[in-house]
């Protein structure tokens, strides 16, 4: 029954705080291609050149936070395992 648990406590936490990181780099891409759009304001092909930075910035940030994200979730699930099995044998 554990083997059950723990994966879904991980599916759940993941499910719950992944909005919160990639809100995080939504912001950091509309505030990157608004910067592009002013320093570029008379030249569109450079605007979308500097834009197309940004959507690959977008992509590593949310790479990154879904790691982190993970991570920590799996770090979790593994010390409230192994308390839950502690206070299982005392």
């Amino acid at each position: 029954m554990l083997r059950f648990i723990t994966p879904l406590t991980i599916t759940l936490t993941l499910t719950l705080l992944a909005p919160l990181a990639q809100a995080d780099c939504a912001d950091e891409q509309n505030w990157c291609e608004t910067k592009c759009e002013v320093k570029h304001i008379t030249d569109n092909a450079a605007a979308t050149g500097c834009k197309s930075k940004c959507v690959a910035a977008r992509a590593a940030c949310s790479t990154q936070s879904g790691a982190e994200t993970a991570w920590d979730a799996t770090k979790d699930a593994a010390q409230k395992t192994k308390s839950f099995f502690k206070g299982l044998t005392e």
